[in-house]
């Protein structure tokens, strides 16, 4: 058997570590060695909202758990994390559990390439069990690094037992225990890899009998729990309707509660996450609710006025569409020009004008 390298020179002055990385191998690290590469894991967007919330985005080389109940928005949510990732040229794998994939999933986030998603599905020759979503969930962590992994839904996986013979009870439920030995075996490399793991579960009714306890609770047992460096509930979500209360129902609105968050964000933070129909999460209209909470952009009324570009008008962005726009140098013709009736017209021109939109939420991450 071949000697195990030691770096050169490394714990030369500390005998004890040094016996160790002898017998070992360079497992010993210095704190600074350890935070610079905590520091060196990329933290990816999703959404403004969100990003606010949990501090940035989502931390590769973690685990991260979204959970809620049927049809609030976690499928869609974590797709559209997917093409963010996609665009940083990150490889997407998307475990299908559930089996129900529609051509919405791929259609309806903007930005999302399906032809660069891998698909992990049951075919007809082969039911997949847990053991057996996990084990490729596991060769993935291990061989691919850098990767998104989406297990769509833990809740769903069946553990080979339970497979196999007629449908009965008195089974006792084996996915806990698999789940706990699997982020048992994944927890070192997750990191090393900078693998991050997106596990979506479901909601189920909590029948500990506390009067305190949630009436809802996480699926998939306490490990799956602990093992999340990200934790992210949606507790109820609205509708979404234009104009608001009277019009047709555009979407929905999901309520998250961000209990933790390795990235950064304040635990139990709270985001608006708005959800259009047909075009995944609406990144502009988060940017106008949050601009007008923190007053960069301006109400009065029905009227909406972009102030952080009325009060920056020499910023490249905001100079190139005034001078587009030949918009004078006076501070009334700026100000009208970015001033409009009704939010459906502020969202209509950030929509058209994006480079707005993105100098807007410049502004805003400047204020966290």
């Amino acid at each position: 058997m071949s000697k195990k390298k030691v770096a050169s020179g490394k714990f030369s002055d500390d005998v004890i570590s040094s016996s160790i990385v002898n017998k070992y191998g360079d497992v010993v690290r210095s704190g600074k060695e350890v935070l610079d590469n905590i520091n060196s894991l990329e933290v990816i967007s999703v959404s403004p909202s969100l990003d606010i919330a949990l501090g940035r985005g989502l931390r590769e080389g973690s685990v991260v758990v979204m959970t809620g109940d049927p049809k609030s928005g976690k499928t869609t949510t974590s797709l559209h994390f997917a093409a963010k990732c996609q665009a940083k040229g990150k490889r997407v794998i998307y475990i299908d559990t559930e089996g129900r994939m529609s051509e919405q999933n791929f259609t309806g986030i903007p930005g999302l390439d399906p032809d660069n998603i891998i698909v992990i599905q049951s075919t007809d020759d082969r039911i997949l069990s847990a053991e057996d979503f996990l084990n490729i969930v596991e060769y993935y962590i291990n061989n691919d690094p850098g990767c998104l992994i989406i297990t769509d839904s833990l809740s769903n996986m069946v553990p080979a037992c339970e497979l196999e013979g007629e449908v009965r009870t008195g089974v006792r439920n084996a996915l806990p225990r698999l789940l706990s030995m699997f982020f048992k075996r994944i927890s070192g490399t997750l990191m090393k890899n900078k693998v991050l793991l997106l596990c979506v579960t479901h909601n189920i009714a909590n029948t500990g009998g506390s009067p305190y306890a949630p009436s809802k609770m996480a699926d998939c047992g306490n490990m799956l729990q602990y093992q999340a460096g990200t934790n992210m509930v949606i507790t109820h979500r609205g509708k979404w309707q234009v104009p608001k209360d009277s019009g047709p129902h555009v979407g929905q609105i999901a309520n998250w509660l961000i209990k933790t968050s390795n990235a950064g964000g304040r635990p139990n933070s709270t985001a608006e996450s708005w959800i259009r129909y047909g075009a995944g999460i609406d990144e502009v209209q988060e940017i106008v609710q949050i601009a007008c909470e923190f007053r960069l952009i301006k109400t009065a009324g029905a009227w909406y006025t972009i102030q952080c570009a009325v009060d920056e008008p020499k910023h490249p962005v905001i100079e190139k569409i005034l001078q587009d726009n030949n918009v004078g140098d006076k501070p009334e013709d700026i100000e009208k020009f970015f001033k409009f009736q009704g939010s459906n017209n502020v969202l209509e021109f950030l929509n058209s004008n994006k480079d707005v939109a993105y100098f807007v939420y410049d502004k805003i991450k400047e204020l966290y």
